[in-house]
């Protein structure tokens, strides 16, 4: 086989490939939002985005502007301000889920939780959240289902303005210094 016909070939399987793989792709738009200023919260995100990046499941997103799963992650040094020597060791984490779309009027809480991280637990507490995605996207899989439909037919739109009286996440889960 000469090298244009390879290239050919290759050019072509890619095509179908390609082609398969978009018409096909069933995955989560997920959007991981952190605001942790803390050394482990801060590990914690990054593990926390990088196993949504590379689940097959699901697609790692930086804003909602189509429909999916948000994870909003607060987090501070457990041990800030009350023992010096364990500074760093421990982040506490408030995570909150919410699924979004451009139907929706903002996004709508689905669930949360606070609990507490040691910088050793980190990829255990990480594949933990990501469990919970899974767990989150199966009880809302017919709402994934009915988007996913109306996405594919119809043409995109702009997202509907959200009222300025209604508090982001973000506010919500701030926790004041």
């Amino acid at each position: 086989m000469k090298l244009p016909a390879i290239a050919a070939s290759i050019a072509l399987i890619t095509l179908l490939f390609g082609s398969a793989l978009a018409a096909g792709d069933n995955r989560i738009n997920v959007v991981v939002a952190c605001q942790c200023a803390d050394e482990v919260g801060q590990d914690l995100c990054k593990a926390i985005r990088t196993e949504v990046a590379a689940s097959p499941a699901y697609r790692l997103q930086d804003s909602t502007k189509q429909y999916g799963l948000g994870l909003h992650l607060s987090c501070t040094d457990a041990w800030k301000g009350i023992n010096a020597e364990l500074t760093g060791h421990m982040s506490a984490v408030a995570i909150t889920f919410t699924i979004y779309s451009q139907d929706l009027p903002g996004e709508v809480y689905e669930d949360s939780s606070v609990f507490r991280v040691g910088k050793d637990a980190v990829g255990d507490v990480s594949g933990k959240i990501t469990e919970a995605i899974g767990q989150l996207v199966k009880v809302n899989a017919k709402f994934f289902e009915h988007e996913r439909s109306v996405t594919a037919a119809a043409p995109a739109k702009p997202p509907t303005a959200k009222p300025s009286a209604v508090p982001t996440m973000h506010e919500l889960t701030t926790i004041p210094p």
